[in-house]
């Protein structure tokens, strides 16, 4: 197990059905679904994730991370990229309302950090990859976390940006946490380019900090590199990659973003 990593329990791969209370539009490819727990909750650790179905079974199962920490009602938040024959994300942005019910499964995935270790953290994030990522911050920023803590989100444009003000509320609040996001095509505010490039102005190096990353596979294979280039140990970088295309699902827990 590496440094600042939670011990991760073996996946249950329970099966619950929860509620639709809520489905929001975040970006013009992103939506927000708001799950409660109709019978019994799932118990999962920050940066996990489930699988997601339909529960008459006409939708292949399709992970998602959560993009919230674990919360007493058992609510879960899954942020839902829109993906060109994608049967799964066609079902939650065209079909889905406010009141069906679905499926979820898990708890799958090890992208995952120990609150309680006292090391600075850099996360880094790309479009929907802001899910695990999200709860991360917010289970450490709960859990009282003093050393800092810098999220970098890159989204292409103004537009994709999620949560700003959300973050903007968080850096009020808690003194050790910074929100940056760069721009990679549309105007705007600096900064602009690429998270790997942005990295070295971030501060002295990252020899001490847990890094964790994720996004598309181009995206957490650059950040990767690029943190380890300024110190990180390769121990301390935890990535999560994100698949855009659909793909078949085995049967074995897919990885988190898998098939959308």
């Amino acid at each position: 197990m590496a440094d600042g990593a939670a011990v991760v329990p073996e996946p249950l791969g329970f099966e619950e059905p929860y509620g639709v209370i809520a489905l929001e539009p975040r970006t013009p490819t992103i939506a927000e679904l708001l799950l409660r727990p109709l019978d019994g909750s799932l118990a999962y650790l920050p940066g996990q994730y489930v699988l997601l179905e339909d529960r008459d079974g006409a939708v292949a199962p399709r992970s998602y991370s959560i993009a919230n920490a674990p919360r007493p009602g058992g609510e879960l938040s899954l942020l839902v990229t829109r993906v060109p024959g994608g049967q799964a994300s066609a079902w939650v942005h065209e079909r889905l309302r406010v009141g069906d019910e679905v499926s979820v499964s898990g708890p799958y995935g090890s992208f995952v950090d120990d609150p309680a270790s006292a090391a600075p953290r850099l996360m880094l994030a790309a479009g929907s990859g802001l899910a695990p990522i999200r709860a991360l911050v917010e289970a450490a920023l709960r859990a009282g976390a003093r050393s800092s803590l810098t999220l970098v989100f890159s989204a292409r444009t103004e537009a994709d940006v999620i949560d700003r003000e959300r973050f903007a509320s968080l850096e009020q609040q808690h003194p050790s946490f910074r929100f940056i996001r760069t721009l990679t095509r549309g105007p705007g505010p600096p900064p602009h380019g690429r998270v790997p490039a942005l990295l070295p102005a971030l501060g002295d190096g990252l020899a001490d900090h847990q890094v964790f990353a994720a996004g598309a596979p181009g995206f957490v294979t650059a950040c990767a590199a690029a943190a380890e280039a300024l110190g990180a140990r390769r121990a301390a970088v935890h990535t999560e990659v994100f698949f855009a295309e659909p793909q078949p699902w085995s049967g074995a827990a897919p990885r988190a973003g898998e098939a959308r």
